[in-house]
């Protein structure tokens, strides 16, 4: 018995040892240089890390995972950790030959290989992969001297978009967006990412010449999808949804306990500040703690329920213990659907789309709902003439929620400030059970009888009649 105890023992230290994560580094080159922001992630996991200015890595994983490496413009490369502590990589190049990239300049085509402004192209491919309601986000990290960053989470709100760094202290910096060969200045989240075939970036004064002043901070051409001519008539369809919430929780905060501890001692020292004894101080915040508060939550059989030691006494527990930040944030959904339609006869070609999108933030209502619509014909008349028609509409509707600079105007702040004894509909405050309206719903409790210290609002009722 002792032996086979042993054996069992001896077994389960194996299987627990394996699966210990290791720390594992490296080296990622390609060509003989040092590669750095190149992607390095678990395979099968959301952990992961780049790699630093001179290319090396570090990353705890399970000693039976796989990493996987990726750079723009370079083959994906996936390799068995094997419980190895070094592994050092050599990208190389994607095997796309540069002859074979076709990128947009002004009024125009050119191959990759025979264009001398600087340039970077996005397929379409690239694009659609992003689930992000504003395509100035899906170019975050796909075209180099390119940065794209957000000022706000608010779903539907454009980035901000830099080539080749500031271009002017005073004077805009955006650059200038061609869509289809037309100068564009509308929102780029009206414009669906699936009906977009191709991005060309112009970042260089010699690629970008011909649009002059405007082109400036550079120039971002967007081509939309075509039909092709002499096919059958081809459907597709495609459809995204997805779930998402805050990236990091919110500090901790005092549950109701705490909060009346603490309270309860910063009301005896402020009584013994002015000249009370420690005894009296007690005995004056033990009988005024929850008058001062403006509620008890723990029921009228507890009328004090902090003792005279600052503790919370026997048998005492709140009734409710209200998240206001639960309350006033949501499970988001996102949700993307299109329909298009293409084909074409020997002289022409044509190409239909509509999509629907409905994008909702971490807040209450905090959303983008956008409905588009797209179409072109082309057709050749004669060898030299050629006429086609382009039209695209888009209706988008955005909520935004409340976030000024004070507690009563900015969601998160008032979740933070608002102590989880104050309850969001009204309570009972003899036994917590809700109290209902002569519909039998429940009455959101606006906190009339808080301290002037705490905001006599409930957001969880006005926002949806407050959008902006």
């Amino acid at each position: 018995m002792n032996r086979f105890s042993s054996l069992l023992c001896s077994l389960l230290f194996c299987m627990i040892t394996y699966a210990q994560e290791i720390t594992v580094t490296g080296k990622v080159t390609a060509g003989g240089e040092e590669m750095p922001g190149v992607t390095v992630a678990v395979k099968g996991q959301t952990r992961g890390t780049i790699t630093s200015i001179d290319g090396s890595y570090q990353i705890q994983v399970n000693g039976n995972e796989s990493l996987i490496f990726s750079f723009v413009g370079y083959e994906t490369i996936t390799i068995p950790v094997n419980r190895r502590k070094v592994i050092n990589i050599e990208l190389k190049e994607a095997a796309q030959m540069v002859d074979e990239v076709v990128i947009t300049v002004p009024y125009g085509t050119a191959k990759k290989s025979t264009f001398t402004g600087s340039a970077s192209y996005i397929a379409a491919g690239t694009i659609e992969k992003a689930q992000v309601s504003s395509v100035s986000k899906a170019l975050q990290g796909t075209v180099a001297g390119l940065q794209s960053f957000s000022s706000s989470g608010q779903p539907g709100s454009d980035a901000t978009i830099l080539i080749r760094g500031v271009g002017s202290v005073n004077a805009s910096t955006n650059p200038l967006y061609v869509v289809d060969g037309v100068p564009y200045d509308g929102a780029l989240s009206s414009i669906a990412s699936s009906d977009i075939a191709s991005i060309t970036v112009l970042k260089d004064a010699a690629s970008a010449a011909l649009y002059g002043s405007r082109a400036a901070n550079g120039v971002i051409m967007i081509t939309t999808k075509q039909g092709n001519k002499d096919s059958a008539p081809t459907v597709e369809l495609s459809a995204k949804y997805g779930f998402s919430s805050r990236a990091r929780a919110d500090y901790d905060q005092l549950n109701t306990n705490q909060y009346y501890e603490l309270y309860w001692e910063a009301m005896r020292n402020y009584r013994m500040d002015n000249g009370y004894s420690a005894e009296e101080a007690a005995v004056w915040a033990s009988s005024n703690v929850t008058g001062n508060l403006g509620i008890n939550p723990y029921g009228s059989a507890y009328p004090e329920p902090i003792g005279h030691d600052g503790k919370l006494v026997a048998g005492a527990k709140p009734l409710w213990d209200d998240s206001w930040d639960d309350a006033l944030s949501q499970d988001a959904h996102y949700t993307d659907l299109n329909v298009r339609v293409s084909g074409g006869s020997k002289t022409s070609k044509y190409f239909v789309s509509a999509g629907y999108m409905d994008d909702q933030g971490a807040y209450i209502c905090s959303g983008f709902k956008r409905y588009t619509l797209r179409a072109n014909v082309t057709s050749d008349i004669r060898k030299w003439l050629q006429i086609g028609l382009n039209v695209s509409g888009t209706h988008s509707v955005q909520d935004y929620p409340k976030q000024d600079d004070s507690t009563i105007s900015n969601v998160v702040m008032f979740a933070r400030s608002v102590p989880s004894f104050y309850p969001v509909y009204q309570r009972d405050l003899a036994t917590g059970a809700y109290l209902l309206d002569e519909n039998n719903e429940r009455m959101f409790d606006y906190g009339e009888y808080r301290p002037n210290s705490y905001a006599k609002y409930n957001l969880l009722a006005s926002m949806p009649h407050d959008k902006s």
